[in-house]
C-alpha cells in the first residue's frame, strides 16, 4: 500500500527530472510536462473538473505573478548595481584578500547564507548570481559546482533560526499546542547540522554535485 501510494509522486518526478535528464526538454518545457503530468494524474483519480481546473489556473497565476515581481525587482537592482560599476568594485575588493581563494569563496557562501535568512531564493539569486558568477571564474572553481554549493548553502539558512523561513512555514501549518522554540527550532536543529555536513563535503568532494550531471545527454 505505501509503495503503491508513492507512484504519482513518483511519476511527476520523472516526468519534470526525467525529461530534462534525458535531453528531452530544457528546465521551462519541463515544468509544463510537469503540469500536464499532474492533469493525467488528477483525471486518472477523477478529481478533475471545471473548479478545480479553474482554481489551479488562479493558484499558479497568483503565485506566479509574485515570483515575477520579487525578480523584476531584483534584476532592476543587480543591473542599475552592474551598470554603475558595482560589481567590479566587488570583485576587486574581493580578490585583492590576502585570504586565498578558498576564504573568499567562503565570504561568498557566507553572503548567499546571511540573504537566505530574510529572503526567498528567487530573490537572492537575481541579485547575488550576476555579482560573484565572474569572480567564480577568475578563481577557476567550477561555475556549476560553486552553484550547487551556494544553493545546498541558502538551503541551510532557511532552516537556521532565529530568521528561517521554513520554520515559519511550519508554524503556519503546525496543530495547535506545537511550541515555537520547544517543538519547532529544536526539531530542526539536527536537519541543520545535516545540511552543514552536506556543505562540507559537497566542498571536500565536487563530484558529489558534478558526477550526475555530467552523464546528462547535451
Amino acid at each position: 500500500m505505501i509503495v503503491t501510494s508513492m507512484f504519482p509522486t513518483l511519476f511527476l518526478i520523472l516526468a519534470v527530472l526525467g525529461t530534462i535528464f534525458f535531453g528531452v526538454a530544457a528546465p521551462t518545457e519541463a515544468s509544463a510536462v510537469g503540469a500536464f503530468a499532474s492533469i493525467l494524474l488528477a483525471l486518472s483519480y477523477r478529481k478533475l473538473n471545471w473548479k478545480t481546473f479553474r482554481d489551479s489556473v488562479y493558484q499558479t497565476l497568483r503565485i506566479s505573478s509574485m515570483i515575477m515581481l520579487i525578480v523584476a525587482a531584483a534584476f532592476v537592482f543587480t543591473g542599475t548595481f552592474m551598470l554603475v560599476g558595482g560589481g567590479d568594485l566587488v570583485k576587486d575588493f574581493l580578490l585583492g584578500l590576502p585570504i586565498g581563494r578558498w576564504g573568499i569563496l567562503a565570504i561568498m557562501m557566507a553572503a548567499f547564507f546571511i540573504f537566505g535568512l530574510f529572503m526567498e531564493w528567487v530573490g537572492i539569486v537575481p541579485i547575488l548570481v550576476p555579482i560573484f558568477t565572474p569572480i567564480i571564474g577568475e578563481l577557476g572553481f567550477d561555475p556549476l559546482w560553486a552553484a550547487m554549493l551556494f544553493c545546498v548553502t541558502m538551503q541551510t539558512s532557511f532552516l537556521t533560526p532565529p530568521m528561517a523561513p521554513a520554520l515559519f512555514y511550519i508554524k503556519g501549518v503546525a496543530p495547535r499546542g506545537v511550541d515555537f522554540g520547544k517543538h519547532i527550532v529544536a526539531g530542526t536543529m539536527p536537519f541543520v547540522v545535516l545540511q552543514l555536513v552536506g556543505v562540507a563535503l559537497l566542498a571536500i568532494f565536487p563530484q558529489l554535485a558534478l558526477w550526475l550531471p555530467s552523464l546528462m545527454i547535451r
